[in-house]
C-alpha cells in the first residue's frame, strides 16, 4: 500500500513540474525534424581569398535555411558573403545554383536565392520562432551538414540565450562582427559545414542561425537570434543591404566602476572612446562621459551583454537622425544633439598584385576610422605570399602604400592603374612608401616581371 502511494505521489509530481516521457520527448524531435529539415540546403560556394597574397578560389561547404516562398536562403556572411559561385544541395539531393542577394557582416548574416528554373520539385519552406522567448535549459536542434557530410541533426540545450562578443572579433574575410547582437549558446554539437544551418526548438520552428564552434572547449556552439535574422533578412531582401546609421562611439561596461563615476547602479552607459572626426567629436562628447538617456529613453550598460542593445539603438535610427543625449560630466548633466551617419562599407574591394606578390584593398571610411588614418587615400595590404618580391622586400600586412616610385596613391582604381603601367616597366625595381602603424616606411622591390621571378643578387 505504501509503494502504492509513493508511485502516484511521484507521478503526481512529475505532472505538476510539467515532466516529460522518454517518448514524449523522442516524438517532439521527430516532430520538429520533419518540420525544418526538409528546408536545410547544403551550401558550396566558391568564394576568393586574398589573404596570403595571391587570389585564391576555394571551394567551402557551409548550410542554409529556406525561408521564403521564392527560394531565398539565409546563412552566414562568411559562408556566402564572398561567394563568387554557388552550388545548393536540397533535401532530395537535387543540385541546383543560387546567388548572392545581399550580406551583413556585423551579423554575419546572408542571403542567398536559389535558381528554382529547372527544378522539378517543390520546395519546403521552414517557420521562423521568436527567440526572445527562449529560455535556458531549453531542448533544441542544430541542423546542417557538418565537416561536409550529408545533412544531420544534433541535439541539446540552451546554455544561456545572452552570450557575448566583443565586436574585436573578425570574420575569415576581416571584418568585425558582434556589436549589434548577443549570441545564443548551446550544447548541441555544432562543427564546420554547420555553419548557416537552423537552431531549432521542440516546437519546429528556426529560433537561430548556427554561426560559429569554438575549439577550446567541448560542448560550445553559437547561434544569432532568429529575432535579428528577421530584421536583417527583411532589409536585404527589400533593399539589398542593411543600412546603419553611426556617431562614433565606443562604450564599456560601468560594472565597478559606479563609485569611481558617481552614478546609480543600473543607470548609464560608459564612453571609453571616440573616433576622429564622428558626429560624436563634432558634438563635443568625450570619452569618460556617461550617457543618461537617448532621445529620453533611459539607457542602461551596467554589464558588457548590454552592449550591443545600446549600440543598435543608435544603429536603427535612419541616417541622418538628430540624437538628443543627456550625459553626466563630473557633477553636471548636460544635453548634446548628435546627427547621425549612415554607417559605411567595413572593407573594401580586393585587387591581386600578381607579378609582385601581394593584394591589397581600397580603404574605406570605416576602415580608415578603425586604423586611425588621416584619410581614406592610398590601399592597405591584405596579405604577402611567403615567397615573391613584397616578402623579400619587407612588405607586412596592413602596411597602407601611399605612394608607388614616388606617385602618389589616391584609391585603389590609381593604385590599379600605376601597377599595369609599371609591371612592364624596364627597371625591376619599385620604390614602395608605406605608412606603417604611423609611421614612414620605405620598401624596394626587386622584381622581373617578364619572367615573373624575384631577381636575385
Amino acid at each position: 500500500m505504501l509503494r502504492t502511494l509513493l508511485t502516484l505521489a511521484m507521478l503526481a509530481a512529475g505532472s505538476i513540474c510539467g515532466a516529460v516521457s522518454p517518448g514524449a520527448r523522442q516524438s517532439d524531435i521527430y516532430r520538429a525534424r520533419d518540420r525544418v529539415m526538409p528546408a536545410v540546403v547544403h551550401i558550396q560556394p566558391v568564394i576568393k581569398n586574398y589573404r596570403t597574397g595571391e587570389l585564391e578560389k576555394q571551394a567551402v561547404v557551409g548550410s542554409g535555411v529556406i525561408f521564403h516562398p521564392e527560394g531565398y536562403v539565409v546563412t552566414n556572411y562568411h559562408v556566402a558573403g564572398k561567394a563568387e559561385r554557388i552550388i545548393c544541395t536540397l533535401e532530395d539531393k537535387e543540385v541546383v545554383p543560387a546567388r548572392f542577394i545581399g550580406g551583413d557582416p556585423s551579423t554575419d548574416l546572408a542571403v542567398i536565392k536559389l535558381d528554382l528554373s529547372e527544378y522539378p520539385g517543390e520546395i519546403h519552406v521552414a517557420q521562423f520562432g521568436n527567440s526572445d522567448s527562449a529560455q535556458v535549459g531549453q531542448y533544441v536542434l542544430a541542423m546542417g551538414s557538418p565537416l561536409s557530410l550529408s545533412r544531420s541533426v544534433s541535439a541539446g540545450v540552451i546554455s544561456t540565450r545572452d552570450r557575448y562578443f566583443s565586436s574585436d572579433v573578425r570574420l575569415p574575410s576581416g571584418e568585425r562582427t558582434g556589436r549589434y547582437n548577443l549570441w545564443i549558446q548551446t550544447d548541441a554539437a555544432i562543427n564546420p559545414g554547420n555553419s548557416g544551418g537552423p537552431l531549432v526548438d521542440m516546437s519546429g520552428r528556426v529560433i537561430g542561425i548556427n554561426s560559429r564552434a569554438t575549439f577550446l572547449a567541448n560542448n560550445l556552439g553559437f547561434a544569432i537570434p532568429v529575432n535579428v535574422v528577421k530584421d536583417v533578412t527583411g532589409a536585404i531582401i527589400e533593399h539589398g543591404s542593411v543600412t546603419r546609421s553611426w556617431i562614433g562611439l565606443h562604450c564599456q561596461a560601468l560594472q565597478e566602476l559606479e563609485n569611481h563615476f558617481g552614478t546609480a547602479r543600473n543607470t548609464g552607459v560608459l564612453i571609453s572612446s571616440i573616433d576622429p572626426g564622428s558626429p560624436a567629436e563634432a558634438a563635443f562628447l568625450k570619452a569618460g562621459d556617461i550617457i543618461l538617456e537617448l532621445n529620453s529613453w533611459q539607457v542602461s550598460a551596467r554589464f558588457v551583454e548590454e552592449l550591443p542593445r545600446f549600440y543598435a539603438m543608435i544603429a536603427d535610427k535612419e541616417p541622418g537622425s538628430e540624437l538628443n543625449l543627456k550625459v553626466l560630466r563630473g557633477e553636471q548633466t548636460y544635453n548634446f544633439g548628435v546627427r547621425t551617419r549612415q554607417l559605411g562599407d567595413l572593407m573594401g574591394e580586393d585587387f591581386e598584385c600578381k607579378g609582385w606578390g601581394f593584394t591589397v584593398k581600397a580603404i574605406t571610411r570605416q576602415m580608415q576610422i578603425e586604423n586611425q588614418l588621416d584619410d581614406t587615400s592610398g590601399v592597405m595590404v591584405v596579405g604577402v605570399k611567403r615567397a615573391g618580391a613584397a616578402s623579400e622586400g619587407g612588405l607586412r600586412r596592413e602596411d597602407v602604400i601611399i605612394t608607388l616610385n614616388t606617385r602618389p596613391v589616391a584609391s585603389l582604381t590609381e593604385f590599379a592603374v600605376l601597377y599595369n603601367d609599371l609591371r612592364t616597366a624596364v627597371d625591376p625595381r619599385i620604390l614602395l612608401t608605406v605608412n606603417r602603424g604611423g609611421a614612414v616606411r620605405y620598401v624596394l622591390m626587386k622584381t622581373d616581371e617578364s619572367k615573373g621571378e624575384l631577381l636575385r643578387e
